[in-house]
This record gives C-alpha cells, sequence and structure tokens, in this order.
C-alpha cells in the first residue's frame, strides 16, 4: 500500500453574502457556522468529502498511481479519528466518482487511468451535441403523457390536489370587477400585482428580488427557454444534472448547444466536485439545474453546496439557470433556498403549474443581469401572457389562500409518495434500488442490472394501460435502460397496487 499523509488544513474563504442569508465559514469541508436562523449548520459527517478531494488530489498528482491499494475503511477511521460508517462513504464516494474501484475481499483500489483531453480536468466528461432523436425514442416521448388506465408518467397529479374551485371563483369574479383584464392588449412585463406579491414570497427564502427584475411567461418552460436564449449561443457548452429531465435535453437540442451531463453522487444530487471542475476549467457557459427538487430523484442540494456553487460559477463566469418550479413542494415547513439566495448572478425561473393546477400556465423568470435580452425575446416570440389567471394567482398569493393549499398538498404528496415507494420495495426483486424524495410527485427506480431493457417494459406497460417515463428519455446514451420514473401525484388506489404488481413481475420474469 503506497502510504500518504493527507493534510486536513482548512484556509479561510469569503463566500457572497447576501444581505438576507449572511453566513461565515471555513471552507466548505471545515466546520461552518451558519445563521442559526436558518439552521444550516453542518454536521461532522461532511468530513468525508474533504478526506475523499484529499484523496483524489493524490490520485491525479500521481502520488498513488493507478491500481495502487487505497487505505482500508479501519485506516481511514482511525488516522482521521471518524466513524467506520463515514470512512465507509468516503471510499464510496471516490468509487461513485470513478477514482477508485471496489475488489472483493480486498479492499478499495485507484481505478485504472484514462487518457484525458489537454483541454479537460481529468475525469470530467467531454461535452455532447446532442443527437436527433431515435425513431423509438421519439415513439417513447410522444406516448409519454398520452391517455392511459393508469398515470404514473407525467408529473402532475389528480384535481382534487389542486384549489381549481378556488381558482374558477376568483377568476369570475375578477372577470365582473376588473373587466379590462380580459379587454387590454397583453403587453409587458406581466401583471404588476403578481410581480410584487412573487418578490414578496422570495423573501421568505433568501432572495431580495426588485419587482421590475421580474418577467411574467407561459410557464416554467418558456422561462427557461428565454433565460437560455439570452444567454448562450449557438455551440456554447451548458452543464445538467443527471439523470436529466427530458424536455430540457430537447430544448438544448433544438438551440444546438452542446451538453456535459454530470451524474449524480451517493446522496443522490449531483456531485459537486465535478460540476466545480467543469466551472474550473473554463468549458461550461451555463449550468442549468433543478437545485431544489430535482427531477426526477426528488433531491435537494444542501445549502452549503449551493453556496459553494455558486461562488465558484461566480468566479468562473458560468451563468445558473435554475429550474425552482419543484420547489413549493418540499415536504415539511421549510422551503429550501435556491441558487439566487446564494448570487445575485443566478437567474431564478419558476411557476405555479406544479402546485395551484397543472393548467394554469403562469411562470415567471428573475434575472438582474439579463432582464432587459429576456424582456426583448419574450415580446418577439410570444409577446405576452394572459393576465386573468396572473390576476387570480395573485389574489390567492395575497389573501393567504396559497400558502394555505401548501400545506395540504406538501402533506397529501407525502403520504402519496410513501406509498408507491413501499409498494416498489415490497414487490420488485432485491437488488431494486428507489429514491427517496424530499418533495414533488416522482420516484426514480432503479432495477437490477440484468433486468429487461425499460425500452421493453416501457411498451409492455402501455399495451397494459399503464402509463411510466422510461429511463432512456432522460440521458443522452444507454446509461438508464434499466430504470424508469414513477408519479405519484394520482395517489394510491386498487388499479395502481396492481399496475406495480404487474410492473414488478415483468422485472422479475426478465431475470435470469
Amino acid at each position: 500500500m503506497v502510504k500518504i499523509l493527507l493534510l486536513l488544513s482548512m484556509p479561510k474563504v469569503n463566500y457572497y453574502q447576501d444581505n438576507l442569508f449572511n453566513m461565515h465559514r471555513s471552507d466548505r469541508y471545515g466546520v461552518e457556522q451558519m445563521s442559526a436562523k436558518n439552521n444550516l449548520s453542518v454536521s461532522q459527517g461532511s468530513r468525508y468529502r474533504h478526506i475523499a478531494e484529499q484523496i483524489k488530489q493524490a490520485i491525479d498528482a500521481g502520488t498513488l498511481p493507478a491500481e495502487s491499494r487505497l487505505p482500508s475503511v479501519r485506516t481511514l477511521a482511525t488516522q482521521y479519528n471518524i466513524s467506520l460508517t463515514t470512512a465507509l462513504k468516503t471510499l464510496r464516494t471516490l468509487e461513485d466518482e470513478h477514482y477508485a474501484v471496489a475488489k472483493p475481499k480486498s479492499g478499495f483500489f485507484v481505478a485504472p487511468s484514462q487518457p484525458v483531453s489537454p483541454h479537460f480536468p481529468s475525469r470530467v466528461s467531454q461535452p455532447k451535441v446532442i443527437a436527433p432523436l431515435d425513431e423509438q425514442t421519439e415513439l417513447h416521448l410522444a406516448m409519454v403523457g398520452a391517455d392511459c388506465r393508469v398515470r404514473l408518467d407525467l408529473a402532475n397529479g389528480a384535481r382534487s390536489l389542486y384549489p381549481i374551485k378556488k381558482m374558477g371563483l376568483l377568476m369570475r369574479q375578477l372577470s365582473y370587477s376588473k373587466p379590462f383584464l380580459l379587454g387590454n392588449t397583453v403587453k409587458g412585463t406581466g401583471y404588476a400585482p403578481l410581480k410584487v406579491e412573487i418578490a414578496r414570497r422570495a423573501v421568505e427564502y433568501g432572495c431580495t428580488i426588485n419587482p421590475e427584475d421580474i418577467l411574467i411567461t407561459n410557464g416554467c418552460i418558456e422561462a427557461i427557454s428565454l433565460s437560455l436564449r439570452a444567454t448562450v449561443k449557438q455551440g456554447d457548452v451548458v452543464a445538467v444534472e443527471s439523470p436529466c429531465y427530458f424536455v430540457l435535453l430537447q430544448m438544448l437540442h433544438n438551440l444546438n448547444l452542446r451538453v456535459i451531463e454530470v451524474e449524480a453522487g451517493s446522496e443522490g444530487y449531483i456531485n459537486i466536485e465535478k460540476l466545480t471542475a467543469l466551472f474550473q476549467s473554463k468549458v461550461v457557459k451555463a449550468f442549468v439545474t433543478l437545485a431544489n427538487i430535482n427531477n426526477p430523484l426528488g433531491k435537494s442540494i444542501p445549502n452549503e453546496d449551493k453556496a459553494y456553487i455558486a461562488r465558484q460559477a461566480d468566479e468562473h463566469d458560468v451563468i445558473i439557470i435554475e429550474d425552482d418550479i419543484f420547489g413549493d413542494t418540499v415536504f415539511g415547513e421549510r422551503r429550501p433556498f435556491p441558487m439566487r439566495a446564494f448570487s445575485p448572478n443566478a437567474i431564478l425561473c419558476s411557476g405555479f403549474s406544479k402546485t395551484v393546477a397543472p393548467g394554469i400556465r403562469i411562470g415567471w423568470v428573475h434575472s438582474t443581469n439579463f432582464m432587459r435580452k429576456i424582456a426583448s425575446l419574450k415580446y418577439t416570440s410570444t409577446m405576452g401572457t394572459a393576465v386573468l389567471p396572473q390576476a387570480a394567482i395573485a389574489e390567492l398569493l395575497r389573501n393567504g389562500g396559497y400558502d394555505a393549499h401548501l400545506r395540504k398538498l406538501r402533506r397529501e404528496l407525502a403520504s402519496q409518495i410513501r406509498q408507491i415507494r413501499q409498494a416498489v420495495l415490497r414487490h420488485f426483486p432485491p437488488g431494486t434500488r428507489v429514491s427517496d424524495p424530499q418533495g414533488g410527485y416522482v420516484l426514480w427506480v432503479e432495477m437490477p442490472r440484468q433486468a429487461l431493457n425499460v425500452r421493453t417494459l416501457f411498451i409492455q406497460a402501455r399495451n397494459a394501460g399503464i402509463g411510466i417515463a422510461p429511463g432512456h428519455i432522460f440521458a443522452t446514451d444507454h446509461r438508464y435502460d434499466h430504470c424508469f420514473r414513477l408519479n405519484a401525484g394520482f395517489g394510491w388506489n386498487d388499479d395502481v397496487e396492481q399496475a406495480i404488481k404487474m410492473l414488478a413481475q415483468w422485472c422479475k420474469q426478465s431475470l435470469p
């Protein structure tokens, strides 16, 4: 075994300090003193990241050659005075990031070396031009969301989840009391009272936003599209989380952008070290993220990591475009902070289709630096957004109805997610892995590698009237051909239970 001394020195780093979110901390791997008000203190368990980073630096420097043995779990635990669990997590992190390989009954070894392009840091993926959809994937995308007997595909819910009657009543009242909402020309950046309400609520999640820097859009998807068109040009490289929401991948393809997919680490959210290495390499122009309640994994990046990502992006001129559409669906009382809470340069996109109703196509985008260009693009593409639903949402936000609705929505989604997750774990064969979402509507299921290809499972399910979202549409390659996404938004009933059993049976029958 090659022995090395890994020094855990922790130099001070000054992070961006938002006037609503002040924090004083050593570097992101050290002991952190966060605002008690926001309760963002980090446990000592985060030490595994610092230890893993030191080992990675030794590997990259050649101090630990390829295929040399790494310290054992017990050696790491003793050397750094950490638990065996933390030591094992350190080695598993190295394995997840392709710096180490585990050999049965032998321990962990440095991964074999791989040729690296001189323009990219080691172990960082090369950008890809997203190829046009093959015929099968195009067919599957067209089928996702089409009518079927058991709706386990799209990330929305039953009508009973939403305040539809209240919204209908508000719109009728407003159309009588303020008929100009229907009669005026739709132009400008949106209904001013709604923008004021959005800015007011943003204070609660760490953001100081000027209502003048908000543009109302036709859903969150338009907000993201406008943000990309305003900030990047054909051929630029965009980093995304992997698995990646399939609509975003196709949007990047249509804009002729290159993409680097950064996979999730063992925690269920993006690999922070690989992402920031991309920033430092100066090849990435923008990072598009669902930092809160990622789709499809359902995890949020911890606030201390968001702060680090935001600082690295600012230092290396990387534009953060954040899709925060699921932020309000988090389980529990505390809404997670978006990236914008940690940098005034982040572009924040959100909307109300996941909380008020899927048919309410009202989204919004906030940018400090690019609002003029975003507004210009909006005017020359869709010009404006219908005002009456904007006014109804503004009133729902103003009178407290939205907050009361969110409390109920979060409880019901948490219960529905839990029931379907337990059913998958109960019926699918050993080796199946299921995400444990922190909010939202969906679960990510990873079947054993020897199971049937999900493309086959998707067609079998459709023929039986069951809708799922096949994993291969969440990437540019075949890496998720053994995965699929399930929607829990339509609740738990006998049809859903039977559908889970059928999917599990097909999976079992395919195993050797």
